[in-house]
């Protein structure tokens, strides 16, 4: 008699010791499956870096009617002008004249990625800027994506390297909410903040004009 009462008790034991392992094993399932529900997906346009505008800045060793030959950090550069080539002021965002960019002068280069093998490399230039690469220069940027805000007191851009997001608000440019993907930009900011992409509240944004 005692040996039944014993497996008897074994058996509800072991019963027991069943159904609580159940227990935990759904409950553990049941929050890996919330955890993931939760998870916001990474788009591929913030994903990283595409590198679709390089920049160089540096001081002009040689200027021709189509070329401008830059020493840089890297060494020299050939930035080759084109119709769609800014020249532009880095204190305003205003068109420049060729002839205002002398041997001699500091300049930012916003170029292609792809450059030859030649010396120096040549690379198609999108814009260069006159001046100084400080906080009172322009940088160059080219709109990758916009959102309006809810309260549509502002619009966040996207550059085409996916490396930095400007808040633009009516401050820095009255016509803000009209600014579109593609389009051509100067911006001015004093900081920015250290994430991928980096982000950054702009103090100054002048649109550049279509160049077809």
């Amino acid at each position: 008699v005692m040996e039944e009462l014993v497996m008897k008790m074994l058996k509800k034991i072991f019963l027991l010791a069943s159904c609580s392992c159940l227990l935990v094993a759904g409950n553990a399932f049941a929050n890996a499956n919330s955890f993931e529900n939760k998870v916001v997906p990474v788009t591929k346009a913030h994903a990283q870096a595409v590198e679709e505008v390089l920049f160089t800045t540096g001081e002009i060793v040689e200027v021709t009617e189509n070329s401008i030959v830059v020493k840089g950090e890297n060494g020299l550069i050939s930035a080759m002008l084109t119709d769609k080539t800014y020249l532009l002021n880095g204190k305003n965002g205003k068109a420049k004249k060729l002839s205002s960019f002398r041997v001699g002068k500091e300049v930012t280069v916003y170029h292609s990625p792809k450059m030859t093998r030649s010396i120096p490399a040549q690379t198609e230039a999108f814009a260069i800027v006159l001046g100084a690469n400080d906080e009172k220069q322009g940088k160059f940027f080219v709109v990758d994506e916009v959102t309006l805000s809810e309260d549509g007191e502002y619009v966040s851009v996207i550059d085409t390297n996916q490396s930095l997001i400007a808040t633009i608000d009516k401050k820095a440019n009255k016509n803000y909410a009209e600014i579109k993907a593609g389009d051509n930009l100067v911006i001015w900011y004093n900081m920015m903040t250290m994430s991928i992409p980096a982000k950054t509240n702009a103090q100054k944004v002048v649109v550049l004009p279509v160049r077809e």
